[in-house]
């Protein structure tokens, strides 16, 4: 998230809207949010877990998310999905690349 909000004024810049999304509590995102100075949002998906159900990104027989971005163009069309787990840092360089490349 560091990541993102680093880039965020480049981001915003393309057109691009930036949120993050996790089974955490509201409250613990909130707390994380205002800890890391993060000014995008950052949504919760407890208790039930729905959205990373639908974007089958649910870490088998646990209550958390793989770390995995999307990129969606403007139309709402899924452009690109960045799945390391190991490399934090190419999940915002990454995005920046895939919303740069469709700014054109």
């Amino acid at each position: 998230m560091r990541g993102f909000q680093q880039n965020i004024e480049e981001l915003e810049s393309l057109g691009a809207r930036v949120a993050g999304v996790s089974a955490d509590t509201f409250a613990s995102q909130g707390a994380f949010a205002e800890s890391n100075g993060v000014t995008f949002q950052l949504l919760s998906d407890w208790p039930d877990l729905n959205t990373i159900e639908a974007f089958g990104v649910r870490r088998e027989g646990a209550q958390v998310a793989q770390r995995t971005t999307f990129v969606f163009d403007a139309g709402g069309v899924l452009r690109t999905v960045i799945d390391d787990q190991r490399d934090m840092n190419a999940h915002p360089q990454g995005a920046l690349d895939a919303v740069k490349q469709l700014a054109g």
